[in-house]
Formats: structure tokens, C-alpha cells, sequence
């Protein structure tokens, strides 16, 4: 109380100001605790929901337990959800190109942000508290850097898990469409084709395969088989499957063989494979001037000249 009393009266000019903000910060805190506590225990001391839960097996509560949570958060959805449509519209599609195909996650993602954003900062203030001799203004910039940090961290969290997942799609895609020409080949048509490159990826490639299924899934609800691509293409973003998924449409389309299609985007596929190769082959001798001139070349003077200049040191006399 008296550091958070000395801090506010350092950060501001009035002695009375700092105190009275010292109180209402102490007051706001004690009223946030107490509304998560009143949170928390409000189905703790409920009878009916009690025997619920005796009577329910574990799974099925572990079940309604986000929902719930989903359910509280959704209730006070404008603190901490921004208003602005395109905004919200591009999160939404980053979290489904991060694998996030619940329709909570938004939510959850403001709320994670939203709860760093605070925690962050009171982390920050306990620890500088402990700290003696530090500064008001040191302290100030560290909370306002933890409140950066609480904002940006999702977002970067969120950029990570998207690279990295759309790494795994794009190496697992090629032997998919390999396997799916051969299906498609053997006879099968193409939701047997896919449903059979799921059963068989699904161990070495699960991400890939994950996305498969869904697509089978929501062709079996009755959902349209061009539809339920173009839904594959929006939770992965990779080009070389909206150009599989562009060119099955069009062949859906016209009427034309699938099979031809299909062999002739994986002949395309391959030759763009095979072009990026031989591009990344010729940088290397680019890239190699860098530590050829800085590592090897002065090791090979001195190796070379070295044994010359001890012998004519040597020779010369004086």
C-alpha cells in the first residue's frame, strides 16, 4: 500500500491526487477479486448443480466446462472484443489458418490478450516492489512494456503457430496428391480417394489429414463438395492447395476427367518443385562468397604463407 502510495505521488504533481488514486486502485482490485471469486464459486454452493456433477461422469462435465466459460465471456464480449468488422474478420481468418477452427476461439483469443494485458503489469509491479532503490519512471516503463508485450504476444504467438503449421501443409501436400492421383487412378472416386488418403497420412502427416477429414465431414452432412473445398482453403491459406482446390472446381465445373486434372496439376506441381530447387541451388554459390572471403580464405593465407615468412625471418640476420 505505501509503495503503490509513493509511486502514484512520484508519477503525479498533487500529494492528495496520488492518494486518492492509490485508493481507488486498491479499491478496483479488491472489487475485481471479489467479482472472480463470486464467479467461481457461484455453482460451487449450488445443490442442484452439485448433484449434476456426482451424477455426470467426468467427461461429459469436462465437456460443458468450456462452453460455460465460453458462455461467461461471451456476456461481457464488448470489454475486450474490438468493434471494427474487417478487423475482426482478418483474426478470425488467422486463427483458422493457426488451426483454430473453434467458434470460440475468437473469443478466447481477445480474452487470453485482454487477461495478459493485466496480469502482465501487476507481475511486473510486484516484482519491481521487491526491488529496492528503483525508480518511478523505471517502473512505469516497465509496466507500460508489459502491457505491449500482453498485447503483442498473442499476436506473435499466433504468427508462429501459423508459419509453422502452414510449413507442415506444404511439405505433406505433394505425397498427398501423389497418393490421390493413384486413387483416382485405381478407380476410386474422389471423396473415396480422399477418405483414403486420410486412413493413410493420418499417422505420418496429421495436420493434412485432420483438414481431409473435415472436408469428408462436411461433404457427408450434405454440405457441397465445392464448398466444403473452398472451406479447405480458407482454414489452410497454402497457394499449392487453392490451386489444386481452383482446378477440381473447374473440372467439377465443365465436366471434364478429374483424373486428367488431377495428373496434370501434379505434373505442374512437380515441375514448379523441381524450378524452386534448381533457383535456391543457384544462390548457393552467392551465398558462399560471404564466409569463403571471411572463414576459409584467411585460414588459407595463413596456412600458405605462414611456414614462408618464419623461414625468411629465420634466414634474415638481426
Amino acid at each position: 500500500m505505501d509503495f503503490l502510495m509513493q509511486l502514484l505521488t512520484g508519477l503525479m504533481a498533487n500529494q492528495q491526487v496520488g492518494q486518492w488514486g492509490t485508493v481507488l486502485l486498491v479499491s478496483g482490485a479488491i472489487f475485481v477479486l471479489a467479482l472472480a471469486l463470486m464467479s467461481l464459486f457461484d455453482d460451487f454452493f449450488d445443490p442442484v448443480r452439485s448433484r449434476f456433477k456426482r451424477e455426470v461422469n467426468t467427461d461429459a462435465v469436462f465437456m460443458l466446462e468450456p462452453n460455460a466459460l465460453s458462455e461467461k465471456l461471451r456476456k461481457h464480449n464488448n470489454v475486450f472484443v474490438p468493434t471494427s468488422l474487417p478487423l475482426l474478420q482478418r483474426t478470425t481468418t488467422r486463427l483458422h489458418y493457426g488451426g483454430f477452427h473453434n467458434k470460440n476461439s475468437l473469443l478466447h483469443y481477445y480474452a487470453i490478450r485482454m487477461l495478459l494485458m493485466i496480469l502482465l503489469p501487476l507481475l511486473v509491479l510486484m516484482a519491481m516492489a521487491l526491488v529496492p532503490g528503483m525508480k518511478s519512471e523505471t517502473i512505469f516503463q516497465s509496466a507500460l512494456g508489459a502491457i505491449a508485450l500482453g498485447y503483442m504476444g498473442p499476436s506473435f504467438m499466433l504468427d508462429k503457430l501459423i508459419t509453422n503449421r502452414q510449413k507442415m501443409l506444404r511439405r505433406a501436400f505433394p505425397d498427398m496428391l501423389d497418393l490421390l492421383v493413384v486413387c483416382s487412378e485405381a478407380g476410386l472416386s474422389l471423396d473415396a480417394a480422399i477418405q483414403k488418403v486420410v486412413i493413410e497420412s493420418g499417422i505420418s502427416q496429421p495436420v493434412l489429414a485432420a483438414e481431409l477429414e473435415i472436408v469428408i465431414a462436411e461433404t457427408r452432412a450434405g454440405i457441397d463438395r465445392h464448398k466444403a473445398l473452398q472451406r479447405l482453403v480458407e482454414r489452410t491459406g497454402v497457394e499449392d492447395i487453392r490451386g489444386l482446390v481452383a482446378a477440381l472446381s473447374q473440372s467439377m465445373r465443365f465436366g471434364t476427367s478429374i483424373v486428367e486434372t488431377l495428373n496434370v496439376y501434379s505434373e505442374d506441381l512437380r515441375d514448379k518443385r523441381t524450378q524452386a530447387a534448381e533457383e535456391v541451388a543457384a544462390k548457393i554459390s552467392t551465398k558462399l562468397i560471404f564466409p569463403l572471403t571471411v572463414c576459409l580464405l584467411p585460414a588459407f593465407l595463413m596456412v600458405v604463407m605462414l611456414p614462408a615468412v618464419l623461414v625468411l625471418r629465420h634466414i634474415t640476420p638481426g
